[in-house]
């Protein structure tokens, strides 16, 4: 009598080759996004987080789906799409929650400075971002260090300025504020 026995071939199909989407690093003032990954033809994919605390998925196994971080953190966030008994396909995408930066308040205007040329400014101090000064109108003015509040400006006798208070966090937008700073000359001398 013969002896016989079975054996079974399974020629398993690779997972689809993952692709989690384009990073997303220009995120200002929110804290969720939806993500873009590939919908799988073959396997299960899963979204899960490798760098970055206090994040969530609103489904991981959604390609798409809502991603809620931590305002100013950045996520590195993978997509992988698993065929057992096959090795599994993994993609990395970037997501940043960028903070806004502080409102810009460049202080009160300074209109009743007479015979002086110089005067101390007033900004607010960022908590987020970096601030500068800039001249947007009147011609001639200097300032002691351009990223100080409290910078001393010193400009012309008898002329008006426009300075600007800018607070910068990339990629965000800035946040500006100007205020008005004028050099009254004195009258002449009076001789009766």
């Amino acid at each position: 009598t013969n002896s016989t026995d079975d054996v079974t071939i399974t020629f398993n199909n690779n997972p689809t080759t993952a692709n989690a989407g384009s990073d997303q690093t220009n995120l200002c003032g929110v804290t969720s996004t939806t993500l873009a990954a590939n919908t799988p033809t073959v396997g299960t994919g899963t979204w899960s987080i490798v760098s970055g605390a206090g994040g969530s998925f609103s489904l991981a196994t959604n390609p798409s789906a809502t991603f809620t971080g931590t305002l100013g953190t950045t996520y590195v966030l993978r997509w992988t799409i698993a065929n057992a008994p096959c090795t599994n396909s993994t993609d990395d995408v970037t997501i940043t929650f960028n903070n806004n930066p502080t409102t810009a308040n460049a202080g009160a205007d300074q209109t009743n400075l007479c015979g002086v040329t110089s005067t101390t400014l007033a900004a607010n101090t960022p908590t987020v971002g970096t601030g500068t000064w800039s001249i947007v109108s009147g011609a001639g003015g200097s300032f002691s260090l351009a990223t100080n509040p409290t910078a001393t400006f010193t400009g012309t006798l008898g002329t008006t300025y426009v300075l600007r208070w800018t607070i910068a966090n990339a990629p965000c937008t800035n946040s500006t504020d100007d205020v008005t700073i004028t050099f009254n000359n004195n009258p002449t001398t009076a001789n009766a």
